[in-house]
């Protein structure tokens, strides 16, 4: 279970990188990919997470689509106020009414757009991040192990494999352990499956701290771009925020996947301790 745990945390981690991405259509791909191509995952399992990256990318699609959508409606809307204006301040008009109320509704509009893309930016978050959560718990059961009775026997030592279902066998857990130890070796292997399990909490919390981080960013970069092209996107500081969100987003990804790497870093570094503590109190 504690090797199931420990690839559950690096299939299901990346999930994160493909929320700040502002590519249409972003998926898990490499996360799928090392899902499909892993030597401990059995077909069923290699099945179950084919469809929650199916899953996610339906949604992270419809969740860019619908942004899109919402964008390219508030455009619209500025497009015919403006044009609105060009008509009723043509030909010599601009000191009439009827060009001042144009240019008025066209201000109202810009305001109006402005606010339905942040709603918009701000509902493709929570979804993304919806899909995001559904995915990573689809992973996490489809790497579950069985959930058997006992499954006593599942020690290093062989023994007999008694309650156990015929597969290959997952390892056993912390619990296990503990409980057929003998009893001289349980307080030092509890306080082993303790230190296991803390560090392991801090691995995921770092890399779930460079996460959020990653989101901040994004969002950031996001709101600038779109504050300075909302209306003028052939304007020069329209060019200068397009440029500055690529490079956010290039330093953002790299973060992610230092990130990433970290995290499985961290977590092989967990086991191998656990591991050698094990060999230390069984050896002979």
């Amino acid at each position: 279970m504690i090797c199931v745990a420990a690839t559950a945390m690096l299939v299901a981690a990346p999930v994160s990188q493909t929320k700040p991405r502002h590519h249409r259509g972003a998926s898990p791909d490499r996360l799928c990919t090392r899902a499909a191509q892993s030597t401990d995952l059995t077909a069923d399992q290699k099945a179950a997470v084919a469809a929650a990256c199916t899953q996610f990318q339906a949604a992270a699609d419809a969740a860019h689509s619908a942004f899109s959508d919402a964008v390219d409606a508030a455009r619209a809307e500025v497009k015919q106020a403006r044009d609105a204006v060009h008509a009723a301040c043509a030909n010599g008009q601009g000191d009439t009414q009827a060009c001042q109320d144009a240019r008025d509704a066209a201000r109202a509009a810009r305001r109006q757009a402005r606010k339905e893309v942040r709603a918009a930016r701000k509902q493709q978050k929570a979804d993304l991040l919806a899909a995001a959560g559904a995915f990573e718990t689809a992973v996490k059961a489809a790497l579950a192990p069985p959930s058997g009775g006992g499954g006593t026997g599942g020690d290093q030592g062989g023994g007999d494999n008694t309650g156990d279902e015929g597969e290959h066998h997952h390892p056993a857990s912390c619990a296990d352990y503990v409980s057929y130890a003998p009893a001289d070796k349980q307080a030092a292997l509890q306080a082993a499956c303790d230190q296991l399990t803390a560090d392991t909490t801090a691995a995921q919390s770092a890399f779930e701290s460079a996460r959020q981080a990653a989101i901040a960013s994004y969002t950031d970069a996001s709101a600038a771009l779109h504050s300075a092209c909302d209306g003028q996107e052939d304007s020069q500081a329209c060019s200068d925020a397009r440029a500055a969100f690529e490079q956010a987003l290039v330093q953002i990804r790299a973060d992610l996947e230092a990130a990433e790497t970290q995290l499985r870093s961290d977590l092989a570094a967990a086991m191998a301790t656990f591991r050698s503590t094990l060999e230390t109190l069984f050896a002979g």
